[in-house]
């Protein structure tokens, strides 16, 4: 099938920068994504769409490369109005990528739309996005990992609030992948537009902001109308490596397709440098990375550990404690 990748470089120096980034450079998110579109070549899947409010910019970090071998650069039309101080600043700005794809779109393409911080593995599974064309829509659910860490309520509730109702089945989507036909995508955007307005004049009661925010509350909404979504994590079609993390086995993403690395900026931005896209050696990159992070996660548990133990020899007086001093110093470490 048809596919159009396409992502987002949005660049304003006075706004918030991403959390997940430590670069002040304009021109890092430009990179990364030449490193995708790199990728995605490799990978055997067409060139990456980068839809930007600074094209000139963008550009210029192509070098020498071929034409035929560059990203396609599209000028955003933007048109979504947060304070600039809102954390993901410049994700906000997906909606109106997805509402300019939309009316470029053939009846027979589908979006892909993919984060610049992200690498293509291999190419996805015909079968695969088949069942997102005959559905609509496919979508990457990130609940198993947003609930435990925010709390599943709170999330639930920052849903509810963008969506002004209550949801059958909440789940919060990544906004780092996406897949759907001309036809959903205008129904998605239409929703999330007014969903976007509700989160914009609520902002000050949401603990989450940005896209995902107001895009997830339109596929919920959706979904409890009787919207199928086809969840693309389930496929392996899409995977988000922290590195450090244990969440999953790292084996287990290099049978991805795509694997998202938020915390890997610097590491795609390296990446970009090199003339050709190679897997071992970006997977050499992610494995020292992944390593070096458990390492430092281990010896700061240890850290943790002995502090506690000499916080409750202190509270606790030693071994002849009564009760009384024991709940204080449980009470303390609670703390």
């Amino acid at each position: 099938m048809e596919i159009f990748p396409c992502t987002l470089v949005y660049i304003d120096i006075d706004a918030a920068a991403s959390p997940n980034s430590t670069s002040r450079d304009p021109r890092s998110y430009a990179r990364q994504a030449f490193c995708l579109n790199k990728s995605l070549l490799q990978a055997g899947m067409p060139r990456l769409n980068i839809f930007t409010n600074a094209p000139a910019l963008a550009a210029s970090c192509f070098g020498s490369t071929a034409e035929d071998r560059r990203p396609v650069v599209h000028e955003l039309v933007a048109s979504v109005n947060v304070p600039k101080s809102t954390e993901f600043y410049g994700a906000h700005f997906k909606l109106d990528l997805l509402e300019q794809v939309a009316r470029m779109l053939g009846s027979g393409a589908l979006l892909l739309l993919l984060d610049a911080d992200m690498v293509a593995i291999k190419s996805l599974d015909e079968g695969m996005l088949r069942l997102c064309a005959d559905a609509g829509v496919g979508a990457f659910d990130i609940s198993d990992q947003v609930f435990p860490a925010y709390g599943s309520a709170n999330v639930i509730k920052d849903l509810e609030i963008v969506a002004g109702r209550h949801l059958l089945n909440p789940r919060w989507y990544g906004g780092e992948f996406l897949i759907s036909t001309p036809t959903f995508l205008m129904t998605l955007v239409q929703r999330a537009r007014a969903h976007c307005e509700r989160y914009v004049h609520e902002i000050a009661r949401l603990q989450h902001h940005g896209d995902e925010a107001f895009v997830s509350s339109a596929l919920n909404t959706l979904a409890d109308e009787g919207q199928q979504i086809v969840e693309l994590g389930a496929y392996q079609a899409i995977g988000r490596h922290w590195s450090g993390n244990t969440h999953r086995d790292l084996r287990w993403f290099q049978h991805c397709c795509f694997v998202h690395l938020p915390d890997g900026k610097a590491l795609i931005e390296r990446e970009s440098h090199y003339p050709d896209f190679k897997l071992t050696r970006f997977w050499r990159a992610v494995s020292t990375a992944h390593f070096f992070n458990r390492a430092r996660f281990s010896v700061k548990l240890c850290f943790e550990a002995t502090s506690v133990a000499r916080r409750w020899r202190r509270i606790g007086g030693g071994r002849g404690a009564g009760l009384n001093k024991t709940d204080e110093a449980a009470e303390e470490i609670g703390r």
